[in-house]
């Protein structure tokens, strides 16, 4: 696995170079350690798509996992992580006989007052289940459980050792789906 600090990265950074050295026969691992504020978004953001970029994801679902990324991040540090501690983003694409699987995961430091543990999230999800996912009176939850479970294969919860929540999603693209002949 790669490991990135993102606050090591040059601002003068070709981001599709770069990636592009990290990703061998179809596959990336990488890992990006960031900072747990709103700052580092955008350029998560714009590695997260130049990621699906390079692995010529269809162009209808790159802001998918753009958006995939928004909010796992902003839930980890709006929810888990307090400022000053860090985050981490792992993204990792493994290209099989028919198909890329993708798996994002965000790991938070869970050092704040609100932050559960994967047995609260998968209770969480189930309460969510029984309503269908279409009636709730808070403006809050929606985003990780309305939007990403909607738009992924799977979405999971687990614990650290150290009891901190990695919140981990995987979807499947199939090479139907793909724009590109897989020879790259």
């Amino acid at each position: 696995m790669n490991i990135v600090h993102i606050s090591n990265i040059p601002r003068s950074i070709n981001i599709n170079e770069f990636i592009s050295e990290k990703i061998i026969d179809w596959s990336i691992d990488i890992e990006f350690i960031y900072g747990s504020n709103f700052k580092n978004t955008k350029l998560l953001r714009d590695l997260v798509e130049v990621i699906c970029l390079e692995l010529w994801i269809p162009s209808k679902e790159i802001p998918i996992f753009i958006l995939i990324v928004d909010e796992l991040n902003n839930n980890a540090i709006e929810y888990w992580t307090e400022e000053g501690w860090y985050n981490k983003l792992r993204v990792k694409c493994a290209k099989s006989a028919d198909s890329i699987s993708i798996i994002i995961e965000v790991e938070d430091t869970g050092k704040w007052k609100k932050h559960k543990n994967a047995l609260e999230m998968e209770t969480l999800r189930a309460h969510q289940l029984k309503l269908w996912y279409n009636w709730h009176k808070s403006i809050r939850w929606r985003g990780l459980f309305m939007i990403i479970f909607n738009t992924v294969d799977r979405l999971y919860f687990k614990n650290t050792k150290l009891g901190w929540l990695i919140v981990w999603i995987k979807k499947k693209i199939k090479f139907d789906m793909l724009n590109c002949n897989l020879t790259k």
